[in-house]
């Protein structure tokens, strides 16, 4: 093509990006907004429930923290931490807010049931003590606390059932549960279906299951979340 030809095509490409850019600067989209609409556009398949989603996208902040270890509650101080944060400057409510919670690999157990505490003896493994003997735990110390236990957390009000009930996201990794059925299958002699039912039915209420903990974040991502490794 002729130079010449070519100068209108260019004009044209140039004032159409200015174009896309006033009209993006018009409706007031900054960089987190945009990132949010890159989402996918195919529906979800499969029965995995996304609505946690769109309660992401709603919020003004948003943050998601990702827990691959229980660190000694280390991803429900630091929600915490975030929330009071932005409440002391801002002045923000919890309705302003999203906070997303990732559990997978080996912070799985933090979303799980007393009796499976007890059964797969979570508490000898890493070490955790029941927050009211100071024994090993046979129990999630990470919910359900009571006056005077010797809290694992920083905040008092800062368990995991305390989060949820101010509308925090709480996503677990399907892949770590079901590797946990798996243990579950050979310590109690019980068939492998059996073991995956009993590990998805301790999954504490409230929390949602996502296929992996490394989606579950990706996709918090894609919807507005700034990132935070909490291990």
């Amino acid at each position: 093509m002729p130079a010449d030809d070519a100068k209108p095509s260019r004009r044209r490409f140039i004032a159409n990006v200015a174009g896309s850019t006033a009209a993006l600067a018009a409706a007031g989209l900054g960089a987190t907004e945009l990132l949010a609409q890159g989402t996918p556009a195919t529906p979800p398949q499969g029965g995995w429930d996304m609505s946690w989603v769109d309660r992401v996208q709603r919020a003004r902040h948003r943050q998601v923290f990702d827990a691959p270890w229980m660190a000694e509650g280390m991803a429900l101080t630091n929600a915490m931490v975030w929330l009071n944060g932005y409440s002391e400057v801002y002045k923000t409510t919890d309705a302003d807010m999203a906070v997303v919670l990732v559990f997978r690999h080996k912070g799985l157990p933090v979303v799980l049931n007393d009796d499976m505490w007890a059964r797969l003896k979570f508490g000898d493994d890493d070490k955790l003590k029941d927050p009211t003997t100071g024994e090993p735990t046979k129990r999630n110390p990470f919910v359900n606390l009571k006056t005077g236990d010797k809290k694992l957390m920083t905040f008092p009000d800062g368990g995991l059932d305390s989060l949820i009930a101010r509308g925090a996201i709480v996503l677990c990794c399907n892949l770590a549960l079901m590797r946990h059925a798996g243990a579950l299958a050979t310590a109690e002699g019980i068939p492998r279906e059996k073991a995956q039912q009993a590990m998805i039915d301790s999954v504490l209420p409230g929390v949602i299951r996502m296929p992996s903990g490394v989606f579950a974040t990706s996709r918090a991502e894609e919807a507005g979340c700034l990132f935070m490794r909490s291990s």
